[in-house]
């Protein structure tokens, strides 16, 4: 009769969640409710979801409800029902429409929520749905107060100067004290306090950092030094850090920190009923003092002025180019290099941006670059476009890869320079396309050569011999051979072409590979073009012979 019985029962998954770690029995006891439940009503628990430790204020994070709703829609599953010990435990969303959404998809997919602890059946009567609807706004509502009565208390220890968490800046410890105000010891990154009743306080670090605090505020207020370059000048002088590497972030935490003044500064932020955090109004803030003071607080002003004018504007062109101006001065010469290595200057990007080219810049600073020598042969339009008709005679088509690795011609840039497109040289030299056409047309020859069987050694011998004809092997030297498959033949045979190419006895690495193939392409392009702004674009660069 018994096991009757039991193969009668219904089967039923389980979905528990406690809030926080804290709560050591709370899935075992929900667990022994939901037994109890399912021994009496007839159901046989064959599955368990689980959420430990995560809030049910949101849906994020919560991989077993995930995986319940996710098995329940897609149908892969064995039970007709699901066991909650209360509303509270399926979440304390702050809209409670959402609750009533996830539980809709359920039912909707022939699966019945059913909630053991609540007083009432979830039977879909008229009673259950108020009741039920009434307990999700308590809930959500018991969180809301709940949020508000922790935002209080934590604005409350931070009036005290009590730490309440968020990562401390260089130069600053944190020490743990008893209830009593005994100090036990001083915490390390990443420890925490191990006592509800232990508090945690600020104290000034080590004078070795108390000394590099100092020399910041120095740099950055009286020698006008950028926040990366004090990183720069750290790092190279092996200064140690609390964490890592100097970096402009770092810099930054330690020029902005009130701590450096002796003040801490909480509620700058918030993020109620784990919504997007928002930053609250300065009178919302709190400011306490828990320390002396590291730096002076004049020169700590000075600095978050400076900061004030970097953020508000950036970077002020008139003050980038009066630094701009200085290392000239100093250096005689500008360049790309030069400028991101200077300590005081932004790097050479942010140049390129605010005056349009790095030559701008430097005419703006005072400094004339020579124009680079013009080398190399001149090309005529016949010359280009019968260079263009051998490798389509050669090879069957013709791709910017092959005419970049023919050493009889010039860049594909130059092509483009001197017809307006590379389409418009395929079409003087007598075979028209598109650029789809193009496209279309080079899978199809891929699809061709995927189809090929080729050996290891085929393949090793493919690469010796564009290395051989070419001196050097490239991705599009190898894609625009015809005798050979597409890279992905490579990296899938060999695990990559780096290795590919140390297996054919091609001694070149990735980044080289890469620095080498940008400097053919740049020079072969400026010894060849000779480009005449003033012309039309379709007629630069022509020479008649």
């Amino acid at each position: 009769m018994t096991e009757l019985s039991t193969a009668l029962r219904v089967p039923a998954a389980q979905y528990i969640r406690m809030s926080t770690e804290h709560q050591r029995y709370s899935l075992e006891n929900q667990i022994t409710a939901i037994e109890e439940y399912a021994e009496a009503r007839g159901f046989a628990v064959v599955r368990t979801y689980a959420d430990a430790g995560k809030s049910g204020l949101s849906l994020k994070g919560r991989d077993g409800l995930q995986g319940l709703l996710a098995d329940v829609v897609t149908g892969q599953r064995n039970f007709s029902a699901v066991l909650v010990l209360d509303v509270s435990r399926w979440g304390r969303f702050p809209d409670a429409d959402q609750s009533a959404h996830y539980e809709f998809l359920c039912r909707s997919s022939g699966v019945r929520v059913v909630y053991c602890g609540e007083p009432f059946e979830n039977d879909g009567s008229m009673i259950s749905t108020i009741v039920k609807n009434l307990k999700r706004v308590m809930a959500s509502e018991y969180s809301r107060e709940l949020s508000v009565k922790i935002a209080r208390a934590k604005i409350q220890q931070a009036q005290l100067g009590f730490h309440q968490g968020a990562k401390i800046p260089f130069g600053v410890r944190r020490v743990l004290i008893s209830n009593d105000g005994q100090r036990r010891f001083l915490l390390r990154s990443g420890e925490a306090k191990g006592l509800n009743t232990d508090r945690v306080v600020f104290a000034p670090g080590p004078p070795e950092e108390l000394k590099t605090v100092r020399r910041i505020f120095q740099m950055f207020v009286d020698q006008k030094r950028s926040m990366m370059g004090i990183a720069r000048t750290l790092n190279v002088e092996e200064v140690p850090s609390t964490d890592g590497l100097w970096s402009e972030r770092r810099i930054r935490a330690v020029l902005q920190s009130e701590l450096m003044i002796g003040y801490y500064v909480y509620n700058k932020t918030s993020k109620p009923l784990s919504g997007p955090c928002k930053r609250n109004p300065p009178n919302q803030w709190i400011r306490t003092r828990v320390m002396n003071p590291i730096v002076d607080p004049k020169r700590f002003a000075k600095a978050q002025r400076e900061m004030g004018f970097h953020r508000n504007y950036f970077y002020a062109k008139a003050d980038i180019l009066k630094r701009l101006r200085r290392l000239f001065r100093e250096t005689r010469k500008l360049s790309q290099g030069i400028i991101n290595n200077c300590p005081y200057t932004p790097c050479a990007e942010v140049y390129r941006v605010r005056f349009g080219s790095l030559h701008a810049a430097y005419a703006a600073a005072g400094y004339k670059c020579r124009p680079a020598p013009r080398r190399g042969r001149e090309y005529t339009d016949e010359e280009l476009i019968a260079g263009v008709r051998r490798l389509h005679a050669k090879f069957g088509f013709v791709t910017i890869a092959l005419i970049n690795a023919d050493r009889e011609l010039p860049s594909s840039r130059m092509l483009v320079e001197r017809f307006g497109s590379i389409m418009e040289a395929y079409r003087l030299a007598g075979f028209p396309t598109t650029k789809e056409g193009a496209v279309l047309a080079a899978w199809d020859r891929g699809r061709k050569k995927g189809r090929e069987k080729y050996s290891d050694a085929e393949l090793l011998e493919g690469i010796q011999t564009l290395c051989a004809k070419f001196g050097y092997v490239t991705v599009a030297l190898i894609e625009a051979a015809p005798d050979l498959p597409s890279r992905r033949v490579f990296r899938q045979r060999f695990g990559s072409l780096t290795r590919a190419y140390a297996l054919a006895g091609v001694p070149i690495g990735k980044p080289a590979a890469v620095r080498d193939g940008k400097k053919r392409r740049w020079c072969r392009f400026h010894e060849a073009l000779r480009c005449d702004p003033t012309r039309p674009r379709g007629e630069r660069g022509s020479r008649t012979t």
